[in-house]
């Protein structure tokens, strides 16, 4: 009995009219047994809880022993195993040298253990193996990187043994939920998601499976990297837009034969962002997904640097490692910036935003890399209605003053203000003043403006026509 008193029980007879091969005639049967119940201080190897019914009749005598059983793992089994260190180091030197002796193969001094477990013969077993949907198993592949593997899923499997010792195994196992949780040089720490759905299936031999999984890691980035080769010579406008985040979705399928598996890669967006940005950066993902050697590029630089590998532009513009450290430079800045404004400013009401960017100018005769920085100051009166927002756009690197005529950025070149003429923001009345670069023809100019802005938020379009 287990500690919940269900009980495993053994019924029936052994015949005794040959004491040197003893037959059988014996029953097995448990309910919700709890064959494990333990934690990692009292087996560091191995714990968890497992249970399983088991419905078994043992035949034959001691030298064809027949077992037939079903065997159901319940939905409460949550086991884990720990991978030992020196059982991954043994099996990575298996099979290096192996000494045959041709003239004796039975040899005992040359025979592998391999070869005196190859076959297991003298056994008729037939087995029915059910993995309840809830059940989940475990795998820690390292303790000091936390690399593991947790998987959920339910199986219906046949595993029979044969007198002459073949062995066959057949059925499918679904994932239905999981992960694998990897360390990539022991940098970066990524979590892939085990898609639901995916599969193993046997249809005979134990080490020839069918494999058809996924694994998903979750990256939240800016596609501007991604579709520089499309938007170069764009106005900076357009350019803007792919500077959204956007959830991009890393796969990597495991296809193929068990003992052979084939990993390949895709990225994509979520269905319901596919259509982000009129569809263009989902159009480019599928281009990407066609060739190869650019889609694995991409795919490491996602994993470790969880954003888009630049490539050099058609334009001339610089791309790769360089102009992956100085974005990278530019958000630690301004985010240290904004920070520091932050604690500097208090509860005054007064915000500071700060943004470095830097990119490739092409108003001149040649393209020169420019860094600006952008300073904006905010205040809101009349009870938070009226939003006053003054900054400026100050050049680190570069000039904007193509014109030779000496020339400087004003001090306050963008001006913005913005009164919510109903309470809640849905109607407002804003006025503006601003520089900005508009494209290679016009270039910088000074836009001022007045713009009536309407907004509802609704989670039906119903919603968006009712008072």
């Amino acid at each position: 009995a287990d500690e919940n008193n269900n009980t495993f029980t053994v019924d029936g007879d052994v015949f005794t009219e040959s004491l040197i091969n003893p037959a059988f005639n014996l029953s097995f049967k448990a309910k919700d047994f709890k064959v494990l119940n333990s934690t990692k201080e009292d087996n560091d190897l191995y714990y968890g809880t497992a249970i399983f019914d088991l419905d078994a009749t043992l035949n034959g005598d001691l030298e064809l022993p027949k077992l037939n059983a079903t065997l159901n793992v319940g939905s409460e089994t949550n086991v884990t195993y720990v991978l030992p260190p020196s059982q991954v180091a043994v099996e990575s030197r298996d099979g290096v040298v192996i000494f045959v002796n041709k003239d004796n193969p039975d040899s005992i001094l040359t025979q592998t253990q391999e070869e005196e477990s190859a076959i297991i013969s003298g056994f008729d077993i037939k087995t029915n193996i059910k993995v309840g949907k809830e059940a989940v198993v475990n795998v820690i592949i390292d303790e000091q990187t936390g690399d593991n593997l947790r998987i959920q899923g339910d199986a219906d499997l046949k595993f029979n043994i044969y007198p002459n010792g073949r062995t066959t195994l057949t059925g499918r196992y679904t994932v239905n939920d999981g992960h694998y949780e990897l360390s990539l040089y022991n940098l970066v720490k990524r979590r892939f998601e085990l898609r639901k759905g995916s599969t193993i299936t046997w249809a005979g031999d134990p080490l020839d499976a069918t494999l058809d999984a996924s694994a998903i890691y979750r990256v939240k980035t800016s596609a501007s990297a991604l579709m520089a080769s499309t938007t170069s010579g764009a106005d900076i406008s357009t350019k803007q837009r792919f500077r959204q985040e956007l959830p991009f979705l890393v796969y990597l399928n495991v296809d193929g034969q068990l003992d052979e598996p084939k990993l390949t890669f895709d990225i994509n967006l979520p269905e319901d962002e596919q259509g982000a940005i009129g569809g263009q950066v989902y159009g480019r993902l599928q281009q990407l997904n066609q060739q190869e050697n650019e889609l694995n590029k991409q795919v490491f630089s996602l994993l470790v640097l969880n954003r888009f590998f630049p490539d050099t532009g058609s334009d001339g513009s610089g791309g790769g490692t360089a102009s992956i450290a100085r974005d990278n430079i530019n958000q630690a800045l301004s985010d240290q910036l904004n920070v520091y404004a932050d604690k500097l400013l208090g509860n005054t009401g007064v915000e500071l935003d700060f943004g470095l960017d830097s990119y490739t100018d092409y108003q001149g005769n040649s393209p020169t890399e420019r860094t600006t920085l952008d300073v904006a100051a905010q205040k809101k009166f009349l009870d938070d209605r009226l939003v006053v927002r003054v900054g400026s756009e100050l050049d680190v690197q570069g000039s904007s003053n193509t014109q030779g005529d000496g020339s400087t950025t004003p001090l306050v070149g963008n001006v913005s203000i913005e009164y919510l003429i109903t309470e809640n923001g849905k109607y407002r009345l804003k006025g503006f003043r601003r520089n900005q670069f508009e494209n290679v023809i016009d270039g910088q100019l000074i836009v001022s403006g007045l713009a009536i802005i309407f907004t509802q938020e609704f989670n039906k379009f119903d919603e968006l026509f009712k008072n």
